[in-house]
């Protein structure tokens, strides 16, 4: 049976991915930095280890026992929207992964990567385009961060990296008492014009599965139709029967959405081809 190691097992995609990886027949193991989340995962039917991903000797100790031939790299910090952590667990903690990983010779490895920290362009931005490292601020951390999470995840010899779009569904930004759910709610919201490309967040889950046959590389994990932002809120507004206040600015060039040509053509499958079917009615 292949074993599968899981890092973040306890977040929003990872306790999805684990359920859905033992379904598929898998033997399964979760890292997360709780007793609380190791009894969530032993409940569950999941090998459970605790450890911090910033730490090697947890990290290492606990690949060497499982003895994974896959890692899946869920890893995020995003629970105080600090960019500066979040960047921080993904150069940091996945170097720390494929250090574990080398030592223990496990040959794959896939990484949750982001979609939309490419350089500024007229079109949708593929798989080659330049990531943006001309940004500043808190953007260039964004962009730092998926670089290095990117590079250390492709010294592994079969290799992915999901750059996952705007991610909705219950429990993201967008699912009900969300950020941005909560945002329209309270009657004033400031946002672009730029195009978005969203992905539901059980596609994300279904596609880390399929793509754990994909061959080694960068795929964009994102919907059949981008929208542009102006276009997407007053459709939000009108699902939700509010009607806030809307402040739309100019677009960033970096805001251009993301193609999944590359995605569809290695045989992903989507359960919501589109953010209209996902979104509603909304959860």
């Amino acid at each position: 049976m292949t074993k599968v190691f899981v890092t973040g097992a306890t977040g929003l995609i990872g306790t999805k991915l684990t359920q859905r990886l033992l379904e598929e027949g898998y033997d399964v193991a979760g890292f997360t930095t709780s007793q609380q989340g190791k009894a969530k995962l032993v409940n569950a039917g999941v090998e459970a280890y605790i450890g911090d991903i910033l730490k090697y000797d947890t990290v290492e100790a606990a690949i060497s026992d499982f003895k994974p031939n896959i890692i899946m790299n869920e890893i995020t910090d995003l629970k105080n929207v600090n960019m500066a952590a979040n960047t921080k667990v993904r150069i940091e903690g996945t170097k720390n992964l494929v250090e574990a990983a080398l030592k223990n010779d496990v040959k794959q490895l896939q990484s949750q990567s982001i979609a939309f920290t490419y350089e500024g362009g007229d079109t949708l931005a593929t798989e080659e385009t330049p990531l943006d490292y001309h940004s500043t601020g808190d953007r260039k951390v964004t962009v730092d961060g998926v670089e290095g999470l990117e590079s250390q995840t492709a010294r592994i010899e079969h290799y992915v990296g999901l750059r996952y779009g705007l991610l909705y569904g219950p429990g993201t930004w967008y699912g009900k008492d969300g950020m941005i759910y909560n945002l329209f709610k309270e009657d004033n919201v400031t946002m672009s014009d730029g195009v978005q490309s969203f992905i539901h967040i059980d596609d994300a889950v279904e596609v880390a599965i399929q793509a754990l046959h994909f061959e080694p590389g960068i795929y964009n994990v994102t919907d059949d139709e981008p929208v542009k932002g102006d276009v997407w809120a007053q459709w939000y507004a009108d699902l939700l029967n509010v009607n806030p206040t809307l402040n739309i600015q100019s677009a960033a060039t970096h805001e251009r959405g993301a193609s999944n040509a590359k995605l569809r053509a290695h045989g992903g499958q989507l359960i919501y081809p589109s953010w209209k079917q996902g979104m509603d009615p909304i959860q």
